[in-house]
């Protein structure tokens, strides 16, 4: 449970500072940045609610749970793709 409050205060902290960073200058990929850790701390979020409320949830629903958890995890993992390619173009550019 640590760890995941752990991923959540450092996502949400990542998300502040890459919002703050695209609407100061207006750099595309910081906000593509500021999607993929919002949804890691959502990824994170639900897997720390679903532990305390293991015992009283259906199978079904946790499994549910797990597997949107997952697909918020892989759209984290696009989207940072997506956003360190266009910081390697800008860099190579420059």
């Amino acid at each position: 449970m640590l760890i995941e409050l752990n991923y959540v205060f450092f996502s949400l902290l990542l998300v502040i500072y890459g919002a703050w960073r695209y609407f100061k200058r207006k750099e595309k990929h910081m906000l593509y940045l500021t999607l993929s850790f919002t949804f890691l701390a959502l990824s994170a979020i639900i897997k720390m609610l679903t532990l305390p409320i293991l015992v009283y949830i259906n199978v079904k629903v946790l499994r549910l749970l797990e597997l949107t958890s997952l697909g918020l995890f892989a759209c984290f993992t696009i989207f940072t793709m997506i956003a360190l390619r266009r910081i390697s173009a800008k860099t190579s550019n420059s």
